[in-house]
């Protein structure tokens, strides 16, 4: 290539360049060091990048982020924005790989990276608001409520085998009824009325909270696993559950614990545990400590995961991801610190901090939040800690004492629970931690995220001047209120606001809330998930659309028409179609409502319509119209039988229907007769005896199906039933689709009021 012109054209005036190939195009921008064109050749535009990093096959996050700032000709600050999205958002620019990398399918296939780059205001503009020193675009929009890529779903998948593993020890199997070891769980009826009562239903679901809590508060997680059978109690569905009933129990649940804010605190992002000061909470009629009814909604949500159920659960994203992240940190606790968990105090009963994994919170009674202290093990094996730089070592005793090396003696806080899930979640102290933390903060506030990165990264020297250290009134370190927040110590300061509002401003009630959620789960389960999981899984898809329609129809129409034996017939596969042109032309309430009535959900589990577990099926009720029965007569001959005419075996038929003793006729010369009583032919002129039977045959006209009818106690004016249990819909059988949706919308609407939900 030595001494060759890149610009050279041929006779056409085509640039060597524009004839080459792929391969040829990516070669010469590394000889003459050009970099090819995002847009004009995305192609070899991929393979130059890839090129940079030893051609992994994939773009790496510290690949992309050179490549992109390339692409915008950004400066340091729009390399920045452009490294923290990259960092926060990688998962979803390569959604559409398995394994979460960013190959050059994910890069260039239908709704890759590419498109949506081409379509970025936020990428678009970035350059422009630079240059122009204005604001940079909003990089947290959606945290919480992101979709699940195609890696995601990969690891929901083996996360729902291994729990459908853990079912299956506990006797619990797919549309059966639950093991005969589950226990009884009688509670209070739903409002009969739903939601046409907010009030009513309302007071009947504190009751029905309060009954669950009061009988089930006690229990082992081992014994949520083995689980229970719902009972309701005065009400118009009572009966023993066989999985319809459990789905009901979770949606007026959910109900009563954020229907509004007498457990939960309101944030932009949902509801949120009462801070630490708040102790006791009312509960129906009877106070209950915080963290007990904190420890038992965690709980809850378990079982609800654990019973495959979705439900309207309003906790804040961060709530939910707050456990993925406890477990990520409490599998990197030594088991040595492990069992140090709770909360700690000297002998003469002054507090003095809280081991929560890795970290010690130590207790400062002149400070507003907790000092963290690392915990570690020291090359000797000691648990060992750095206290205002003097590193002490802790021996566990078997009477429960901590003994620290300068002579400190710490027992466990008398009455304070030991938690089996301590572990604080932590952030790498690098660039990527810094994007993460924000990431997280972002599920709880994404406005406040995008504030604190601007501090971190955006906020000039004489806007930084008026911030201090302190967050929503509380000094972050001693002596913070004095502090200035400047370029050397911004970083800092955003750690420690994002800490304060995600660890610290109800820590007792987290932490309550993933020691409930691992007392029913195992926490291994969670292991190589996603963060979201629990989000996806317990809120699942809230939006029913035309193609989770189309999916659900599939379904049905495939394999969930019943009678198997009738699925075919024109009639039961025209009337199964009208349903879904009903739900179609209807409007989203009318569909929520549908699948409420159908599968007990008003919502749809992660993976849409495909992922109802079990598989919903339609029921047309009809039966095959009886035939008559066809028979013969015959008479025994030599031989043999014989059998008799046609029209004389239909009189003879007819006459022993009638109880007749008997009957004569003429066959040619001969006469004869038959005796109904010894089933005997006799010749009235011989006296000659034979036996004769009646046979029944079967008979059918060639390619003749039998008609259909209506089952008789479902007459054609009869309304839908919803059997939530196994995902059934039971509807009668229509003459046109008019018919059909008038008892369908009356059914659906207004189930509550006494129509099915078995």
């Amino acid at each position: 290539a030595q001494g060759a012109d890149l610009q050279v054209r041929d006779a056409s005036g085509t640039l060597a360049y524009d004839l080459g190939d792929t391969t040829f195009k990516a070669l010469a921008c590394q000889l003459w060091g050009l970099v090819p064109d995002l847009f004009a050749d995305p192609e070899v535009w991929f393979d130059y990048w890839d090129a940079q990093q030893e051609k992994h096959g994939h773009l790496t996050p510290q690949v992309l982020v050179p490549a992109l700032a390339a692409v915008y000709e950004v400066g340091d600050l729009g390399k920045q924005w452009i490294e923290t999205y990259v960092n926060t958002h990688y998962r979803e620019l390569a959604a559409l790989d398995a394994h979460a990398l960013l190959t050059k399918q994910a890069f260039l296939g239908q709704n890759g990276l590419l498109e949506a780059l081409q379509s970025s205001e936020e990428f678009i503009s970035l350059r422009q608001q630079e240059s122009s020193h204005g604001a940079l675009p909003a990089i947290f929009r959606t945290e919480g409520r992101k979709k699940a890529t195609a890696a995601d779903m990969e690891a929901v998948a083996v996360f729902r085998k291994n729990l459908e593993a853990l079912r299956s020890k506990h006797g619990w199997m797919p549309g059966k009824p639950p093991p005969e070891k589950a226990r009884l769980l009688s509670v209070r009826a739903p409002f009969a009325g739903g939601s046409s009562d907010s009030d009513a239903r309302m007071k009947a679901a504190r009751e029905m909270l309060a009954w669950s809590f009061a009988k089930t508060t006690a229990r082992q997680g081992s014994e949520w696993l083995d689980g229970f059978k719902i009972e309701f109690q005065g009400g118009q569905d009572a009966g023993i559950d066989e999985g319809g009933l459990t789905k009901a129990w979770v949606t007026e649940i959910a109900f009563a614990l954020w229907g509004d804010e007498t457990f939960f605190d309101t944030k932009d992002s949902g509801s949120f545990f009462k801070s630490d000061e708040t102790t006791d909470l009312l509960l129906h009629a009877f106070k209950v400590k915080s963290d007990s009814l904190y420890r038992w909604v965690g709980r809850f949500l378990a079982y609800a995961v654990y019973q495959n159920c979705v439900l309207d659960c309003r906790l804040s994203p961060w709530a939910l991801r707050w456990l993925f992240r406890v477990a990520e940190s409490q599998r990197a606790v030594a088991p040595a610190i492990v069992h140090l968990g709770g909360e700690w105090q000297r002998p003469s009963g002054d507090r003095v901090a809280t081991i929560a994994g890795n970290v010690l919170l130590s207790h400062n009674p002149g400070a507003d939040l907790p000092l963290e202290i690392p915990l570690y093990l020291a090359a000797n094996g000691k648990v060992t800690a750095d206290f205002e730089g003097e590193s002490l070592t802790a021996e566990f005793r078997s009477n429960g004492e901590l003994h620290w090396s300068d002579g400190d003696v710490w027992v466990r806080c008398p009455g304070a629970h030991v938690p089996k899930m301590a572990a604080l979640p932590t952030w790498p102290p690098n660039a990527f931690g810094d994007d993460q933390l924000l990431e997280d903060m972002a599920t709880m506030d994404p406005s406040m995220a995008n504030s604190f990165w601007r501090v971190a990264h955006e906020m000039p020297e004489d806007e930084l001047q008026w911030l201090t250290f302190s967050y929503a009134g509380k000094e972050l370190e001693p002596g913070g209120e004095d502090l200035d927040v400047d370029a050397s110590n911004r970083a800092r300061y955003v750690r420690l606001c994002c800490k304060a509002s995600l660890l610290f401003q109800a820590q007792k009630g987290l932490q309550a809330f993933s020691d409930g959620f691992f007392d029913v789960l195992p926490e291994e389960l969670a292991k190589e998930a996603p963060a979201d999981i629990f989000q996806w899984l317990l809120v699942g898809q809230d939006e029913i659309s035309q193609e989770e329609l189309n999916a659900l129809e599939e379904i049905v129409l495939r394999d969930g028409l019943v009678p198997k034996n009738l699925s075919t017939r024109e009639e039961v596969v025209n009337e199964a179609k009208w349903v879904f042109e009903v739900a179609r032309e209807s409007n989203g309430s009318f569909r929520s409502r549908l699948f409420e009535f159908w599968t007990g959900s008003s919502r749809l589990p992660l993976g849409g319509a495909t992922s109802i577990e079990p598989k919903p099926r339609l029921q047309i009720m009809v039966q095959a119209e009886r035939q008559a029965p066809v028979y013969v007569w015959e008479v025994q001959v030599p031989g043999g039988w014989k059998q008799l005419d046609p029209n004389l075996g239909k009189d003879l038929s007819d006459l022993r229907e009638k109880d007749e003793r008997g009957f004569e006729y003429q066959m040619g010369q001969t006469r004869l007769a038959i005796d109904f009583v010894n089933m005997m032919q006799i010749n009235k002129s011989t006296g000659a005896r034979a036996r004769v039977r009646q046979r029944q045959v079967q008979v059918q006209a060639e390619n003749k199906r039998p008609a259909l009818k209506r089952i008789d106690a479902w007459p054609q004016g009869r309304l839908p039933e919803g059997h939530t249990c196994g995902n059934e819909l039971w509807i009668p059988l229509c003459e046109t689709k008019e018919e059909l949706s008038r008892l369908l919308n009356t059914a659906v609407m207004n189930f509550e009021a006494g129509f099915a939900l078995a």
